[in-house]
């Protein structure tokens, strides 16, 4: 894992690093994060498993899979990088982690996906981490995230 600092152009792209790249493939999909202010970047298949394990839980209502599948699946956008490793990420989902042009972000880098916030909240989180909560029998419950 791995975390790189990068700014927003004018045009809602930032650069992704090479090695943020690696097990991402060519085709990623950016959408809202089950954490408040990040959005995470999917591998393809990734993704697959991530819009396959609303339909496996048995935890959520029919209804509330109907409404994360089109907020976390529907909401999603498909891009590739262009020639310079940039990927265009829409101002809707900038705006959902309080981002736009100019802004810098924090890129967590995981072997089949990514995790973007600002830098603002990467800041703040990173100041006042606290695991006395962590139960590692939770982990069996992200399978998919």
């Amino acid at each position: 894992m791995a975390c790189f600092i990068n700014k927003i152009d004018a045009k809602g792209r930032i650069f992704i690093p090479s090695k943020a790249k690696e097990g991402m493939g060519e085709r990623m999909f950016v959408t809202i994060s089950p954490e408040k202010d990040f959005l995470c970047v999917y591998n393809v298949e990734r993704f697959q498993r991530l819009s396959q394990s609303f339909d496996k839980s048995k935890k959520m209502s029919k209804e509330t899979k109907r409404k994360a599948r089109r907020l976390f699946i529907g909401g999603a956008l498909e891009c590739e990088p262009d020639a310079q490793g940039r990927i265009t990420i829409s101002s809707n989902l900038w705006n959902h982690i309080g981002a736009k042009p100019t802004t810098e972000v924090c890129i967590y880098q995981y072997a089949d996906m990514l995790e973007i916030c600002t830098k603002e909240h990467y800041d703040n989180v990173e100041s006042n981490v606290d695991l006395g909560d962590l139960d590692l029998d939770d982990f069996e419950e992200l399978d998919g995230l």
